[in-house]
């Protein structure tokens, strides 16, 4: 042991020493440590665990050195309605099958035949829209002797389309026929008439808007 100036010593130990002294440390451990487990083992007591926010007291059985947890009561099984058998559950048979049914399933079923297809029948070709025909002449040289109202005097494709008209519109008949002292125009004459059919003639060559007309005899 070495003196110091400050009235303090230092302690020197060598490699024995200090070997010594950690055996003697290990040692007194394990005389502490089997003082306690002896001391555990000769003692019971009881733990408090905790499970799901409640206590729950186990046992330690000092023997054994064993926890003894008490077990939570079984759960009580939910009354489940009967089950129904096989053959109630199942829907009510017809009581006589229709025929398709009790054919066996192995005869395979004949299908018809697919009609062939059958070809649209061909569009008749349009035909064309008839032409107007044209009105009937009514030319004459000298219509039969009578009393006439002469509407117009005109050229001759005129008089025809003119006369056309007027037979359409009021179904007065009359004829195409020449002036006398022209080679170019033509007369359009309706009749013959009485006295009777001429007025009646002129009320409906007005409605139409042919006006004036006057009477020539033949």
């Amino acid at each position: 042991m070495a003196g110091r100036d400050d009235g303090e010593f230092e302690l020197i130990l060598g490699n024995k020493q200090l070997l010594s002294v950690l055996f003697i440390v290990i040692v007194l451990l394990g005389v502490f440590f089997a003082m306690g487990f002896l001391a555990g083992r000769s003692t019971g007591g009881s733990v408090v665990a905790k499970k799901d926010g409640e206590q729950i007291p186990i046992s330690v059985d000092a023997a054994t050195n064993r926890s003894a947890e008490p077990q939570s009561p079984a759960p009580v099984a939910e009354s489940t309605p009967p089950q129904r058998s096989a053959a109630e559950s199942a829907p009510p048979q017809a009581e006589n099958p229709p025929a398709a049914a009790t054919k066996p399933a192995t005869e395979p079923e004949k299908k018809a035949p697919a009609p062939e297809p059958k070809a649209p029948p061909a569009k008749p070709a349009p035909t064309p829209p008839a032409k107007p025909a044209a009105p009937a002449s009514t030319f004459v040289q000298t219509p039969p002797a009578g009393t006439y109202l002469q509407v117009a005097a005109v050229k001759r494709a005129e008089a025809d389309a003119m006369l056309a008209f007027i037979t359409e519109k009021t179904k007065l008949k009359g004829f195409v026929t020449p002036v006398p002292k022209s080679t170019e125009l033509c007369r359009v004459v309706l009749g013959p008439f009485n006295s009777e059919e001429m007025a009646a003639a002129r009320s409906m060559l007005g409605e139409i808007g042919v006006k004036s007309p006057y009477p020539v005899k033949y």
